[in-house]
């Protein structure tokens, strides 16, 4: 069996499939890893998609075949999308990835002005998504 690239954080070994602890770490010592697992999740479909846009960009639509397999083509596209809608000065990190792919159609003022709204009222995702097919259907 081939082995999987691991990352690991003092104690905690974090591969594709799961996690291996050494030893038996104390509470303190669980805040980073799990901290940072819970921030790959929420940053893995920006870096996806903002990978996938960049290396068609520079090597053409045949680059999103490299990841066949391994995510879905729709979900690929989703993440692509996205990613180039939304420009990285848009994008708060207090926000969830849905909750930008509910403006993506915005223009990039409304966007900005979206998700400020989104952020002040603590609206969900999908409120953020009703709101923004409002705001998109308003004469502006």
């Amino acid at each position: 069996m081939t082995q999987r690239p691991k990352i690991s954080v003092g104690p905690f070994h974090f591969f594709s499939t799961g996690i291996r602890i050494s030893g038996r770490p104390t509470m303190e010592e669980w805040n980073g890893p799990l901290q940072f697992a819970i921030w790959c999740q929420r940053a893995g479909p920006w870096w996806i998609g903002d990978l996938i846009n960049a290396g068609e960009d520079g090597f053409g639509e045949s680059f999103s075949q490299m990841c066949e397999g391994l995510v879905s083509t729709e979900m690929l596209s989703r993440y692509a999308s996205v990613a180039r809608r939304v420009p990285f000065e848009n994008r708060h990190p207090d926000l969830s990835w849905s909750a930008h792919a509910a403006v993506a159609r915005l223009s990039v003022k409304d966007q900005k002005q979206a998700l400020a709204m989104a952020l002040r009222e603590g609206w969900t995702s999908e409120e953020l998504r009703v709101k923004a097919r409002e705001w998109k259907s308003e004469p502006r």
